[in-house]
């Protein structure tokens, strides 16, 4: 749980669009800081860029800032990173910090797992139960449409001769 916090107070998200959409990103230098990478960070982003073959505009985008820099740049840039480049990142740092980002989302994910087998599971039950009523309701209909007609005709009658039987006949005598 502490991972959670962690990473929620240190790496604010921001809406970006990528990949044709908006989502929420993070600013790879926020990342940076947060995982204690000792690395410069310009240096980092473009291995890691390189490394694991991402793409501008799908898993990242490049925000160009005039703004003058110690090193006397004029501009700096920022790369804003998909939640998924940040997970992807952060997994990939051989410290404490990648480890606590490593657990965090195989905690997540095997919740995610119980979660889904879970409502599959009711659904399987739930879909059972329909299969069950409907294949009743189609008999009973089937039965209804073929011996509907000429079946409760013939119980009334049945059930009329009982009732007559069952009825003591009074004899009157004496012709009243």
């Amino acid at each position: 749980m502490n991972a959670i916090v962690k990473i929620e107070n240190q790496t604010p998200f921001i809406e970006v669009e990528l990949n044709g959409k908006v989502q929420l990103g993070v600013n790879a230098r926020d990342l940076h800081k947060m995982l204690e990478v000792k690395a410069e960070f310009s240096h980092w982003i473009k291995r890691r860029i390189k490394q694991c073959k991402f793409e501008e505009n799908y898993d990242y985008t490049l925000v160009v800032k005039k703004d003058e820099q110690v090193s006397g740049a004029k501009y700096l840039n920022e790369y804003i990173i998909s939640v998924d480049m940040t997970k992807h990142l952060g997994m990939m740092e051989r410290n404490e910090k990648g480890h606590e980002i490593r657990k965090y989302y195989i905690e997540q994910e095997e919740l995610a797992r119980q979660l889904k087998d879970g409502l599959q599971s009711r659904i399987g039950h739930i879909s059972a139960q329909v299969e069950m009523i409907t294949q009743s309701l189609s008999e009973a209909g089937r039965f209804l449409s073929v011996n509907g007609k000429q079946t409760k005709p013939a119980l009334l009658k049945e059930l009329d001769e009982l009732m007559k039987e069952a009825q003591p006949e009074l004899k009157l005598e004496g012709g009243i």
